[in-house]
């Protein structure tokens, strides 16, 4: 790895590769990624972790595991080429991609997705992370948002075995703020693992993204072209905007109170952005905050909300049916063992009564 010195990329240095192995607590690709995955679940310790890494490096334009995984998988296969994209052929494949696309023609658009915003066989993410920096380039600091693009990857998971790429592609989209999702399982056959939907709630392009696991509707599976699922499912929710209240609400007819809207104002950044997007559908185009031009991106988004969201509002007034009858089980219960308990307590007394009476009895006797 003596070349690796040459680099201003900190973890294709030496010395990253081994503060990589240092922070992750491990010696191997098993160990690390291992490891990883746990504490992606844990949103404290995972946002702890990302700022032990963001005080090592921040530039965030490369794929800071794509030497690290490629040489541990050199360790452990012979077929090291198939496992992962060398960094210039990432760059390449995204500018090929840009000198293809034709604007205003969205079925060239369509037809290159696959290596921008539509990331098939993954790996850490590197395409994914090189279409992600040059899309925010596009914008100043000031302008950019998270969720004017939208990245979908996906990565090989079989069943029952752990993936080592998938917690590093997790943690790339994670770190960086980016909305997204993740599909893990098998791109061919459609048996899928788990469907990671990721977002920055806040719209804040300097914040770190929440992870969320999609649950197993049959909205999810039409949306993903889910044909099984595998593994058991992985019930993960840290953002409730993964079912914006304003959809639930339309679709079941609530109407919330001014103090519950102001507890979730964060939704209101997809709801205006929907809009937008809808009116721009519709050949609106006096909506001066965005450029007017509708990405690929943003018909994604707004598939996947209008595609999902009956699917979610339905899964969840299913859970609310499910706790209400559980919380009526547990008050009927509850009611009845206090009758019981009322019950054993006036029987025990009118016991006592009568061994006091015949006590007075025998006495006067």
């Amino acid at each position: 790895m003596g070349g690796h010195g040459l680099t201003d990329r900190y973890f294709e240095t030496d010395k990253g590769q081994e503060t990589i192995a240092k922070l992750l607590h491990g010696d191997d690709l098993a160990s690390t990624s291992g490891y990883l995955m746990h504490i992606l679940f844990d949103k404290d310790k995972r946002e702890r972790l990302f700022r032990q890494f963001l005080t090592y490096e921040t530039d965030v334009s490369y794929d800071w595991f794509n030497l690290y995984y490629s040489q541990e998988m050199t360790r452990v296969s012979k077929k090291t080429k198939s496992f992962y994209s060398p960094p210039a052929l990432g760059k390449l494949a995204k500018q090929l991609v840009d000198v293809a696309r034709t604007d205003g023609d969205t079925e060239a658009t369509k037809r290159n997705l696959g290596a921008t915003n539509y990331d098939v066989g993954a790996g850490t993410g590197q395409l994914t992370v090189t279409a992600w920096d040059a899309n925010r380039r596009k914008h100043s600091p000031f302008s950019y948002k998270p969720s004017m693009y939208f990245y979908v990857a996906e990565e090989l998971k079989e069943a029952g075995k752990p993936s080592r790429s998938i917690p590093f592609l997790l943690f790339n989209y994670l770190i960086r703020g980016m909305d997204g999702v993740v599909i893990a399982g098998d791109s061919l056959s459609r048996s899928i693992s788990q469907v990671y939907f990721i977002q920055q709630p806040e719209d804040d392009h300097l914040g770190f993204s929440s992870l969320n696991v999609m649950p197993r509707t049959p909205d999810t599976m039409k949306a993903f072209d889910v044909r099984a699922w595998i593994d058991k499912p992985i019930e993960h929710i840290e953002d409730k905007d993964i079912m914006p209240q304003f959809i639930v609400d339309k679709l079941t007819g609530n109407k919330r109170q001014p103090e519950q809207a102001g507890e979730d104002k964060q939704l209101g950044i997809y709801k205006k952005r929907l809009n937008v997007i809808r009116n721009m559908t519709k050949g609106n185009a006096d909506d001066k905050e965005y450029d007017g031009k509708l990405t690929e991106s943003d018909k994604a988004l707004v598939d996947f909300f209008d595609t999902l969201m009956p699917g979610f509002a339905q899964f969840e007034a299913e859970k609310n049916e499910e706790r209400m009858r559980q919380h009526l089980a547990n008050k009927r219960q509850e009611e009845s063992t206090q009758s019981q308990h009322r019950g054993n307590k006036r029987q025990h007394r009118a016991s006592i009564e009568a061994t006091r009476d015949n006590t007075e009895r025998h006495k006067r006797q």
